[in-house]
């Protein structure tokens, strides 16, 4: 049984409120300055001419020089002139302190040898295989058996926010009471107002994973924390050594959580889009063989909006000059929406030619989770239209929408027929 706080650990609503409150449709003002430039002075909060504090989640730290970038080129150079531009961003924004030292805030060889452990496992073929048949397809069985006798649900609440959750903590090794607690604390890291409270916190985060990590470290399982706390590290000078309990710990601070937050956002995502396209929705549904383009598609149009990066040394990016030091709000709703690479780059549209977006990032540091997200989601709605092909928006609840601030967005609630 799952309780009934539990949607306020999946809500789109609580979650833009420690940046200011949501702002509902940014991407026209991310078009204009993209037409004006791909590299513009300041936060990106500050070019939409909002007060830079809206960028939230440390994105914004008084003294530090910004730039924020919005094209497709500019973007993807960013991501890849490793050389120029690093993911140190995340210490200097104090992510060290809710994750701990992880491969979010790695670079060089050293973030491709702690990556390197557990790449394998978030292969694609580990994603269509173990994860799939392990994890996925059962826990989406028993999801959709929940609802399956009603005429109307959220498929929000109901559905998209518990299975991230369910499948990574499942694929870790965790039970989903100790995922729920670890969540909770997590989230109590990334919205303390002081830092006690932050403190507490994740100390709290931490008792729930040291339980399961020393456990399978005496008594490994086909899970990925055994897997971690049996891998081998190779060190600089060769030596080689197995990874310590913290080491562990911030993979799973790291994966578990981004695991859950970000893929329940996209499933909301994937489905708005189809329900608000009943044309391209019936394709779907008739013609399954469409569903990968429609999540890429899903992604590219509405992907979580920013992210960091740090200028390593002076260079230049698409003609402007940035300083060693400076941080890059990378804006990847307007990059992913860039006219010089899309045609009609606002239109959803499942049959458009498929491209690489920045979605996923790129580079060193392109999104370690990304199969195993769009497994998830694919199997999420093939299962969905096998059981119900006639499924709308009830028209008797308000129509979902999509929502967010300039870190992340998803929909609100999703209330469909099913039948």
């Amino acid at each position: 049984m799952i309780s009934s706080g539990y949607e306020q650990l999946f809500s789109i609503d609580n979650a833009t409120r420690a940046s200011g409150g949501p702002i509902e449709d940014p991407y026209p003002v991310w078009a204009q300055l993209l037409a004006a430039g791909p590299v513009h002075k300041g936060t990106l909060a500050e070019c939409m001419g909002l007060p830079p504090e809206r960028c939230g989640g440390g994105l914004y730290i008084p003294g530090i020089d910004y730039y924020s970038v919005f094209s497709f080129a500019a973007v993807s150079e960013v991501f890849t002139r490793k050389d120029d531009f690093g993911s140190d961003a995340y210490i200097d924004m104090g992510t060290v302190v809710q994750f701990g030292d992880s491969i979010l805030n790695m670079d060089g060889l050293r973030h491709r040898r702690y990556r390197n452990l557990i790449q394998p496992y978030f292969q694609p073929d580990a994603a269509s295989g173990w994860w799939r048949e392990k994890v996925i397809a059962n826990l989406v069985a028993e999801l959709i058996d929940g609802f399956e006798q009603e005429s109307s649900v959220d498929l929000s609440a109901n559905f998209f926010s518990r299975l991230p959750l369910l499948t990574v903590t499942s694929g870790f090794g965790m039970s989903f009471e100790e995922g729920v607690a670890f969540r909770t604390q997590m989230l109590g890291t990334l919205h303390a107002v002081t830092p006690q409270a932050r403190a507490d916190a994740r100390r709290g985060a931490g008792l729930v994973l040291d339980g399961v990590i020393r456990a399978r470290q005496r008594e490994p399982r086909d899970d990925l924390i055994s897997r971690l706390a049996h891998a081998v590290l190779e060190e600089d000078d060769g030596a080689k050594r197995t990874l310590s309990v913290e080491e562990i710990a911030s993979f799973c601070r790291l994966i578990v959580f981004a695991g859950s937050e970000t893929t329940w956002r996209q499933l909301g995502i994937a489905m708005f889009a189809l329900l608000s396209h009943p044309d391209q929705l019936a394709q779907v549904i008739r013609d399954r063989s469409l569903l990968p383009n429609a999540i890429l598609e899903s992604t590219r149009w509405n992907p979580d909006p920013l992210f960091p990066r740090k200028v390593k040394r002076n260079t230049t990016l698409q003609g402007a000059e940035l300083p060693a030091g400076a941080h890059l709000h990378l804006c990847l709703g307007a990059a992913n929406r860039d006219p010089s690479r899309w045609p009609e780059p606002d239109k959803f549209d499942i049959l458009r030619p498929v491209q690489r977006s920045v979605a996923f990032a790129a580079g060193a540091h392109s999104c370690l989770g990304q199969h195993v997200a769009r497994q998830e989601i694919a199997t999420a709605l093939s299962a969905l239209f096998d059981r119900f092909p006639n499924i709308r928006w009830d028209p008797s609840k308000p129509r979902g929408r999509l929502s967010g601030s300039l870190v992340q967005r998803g929909p609100t609630a999703l209330h469909v027929f099913l039948h």
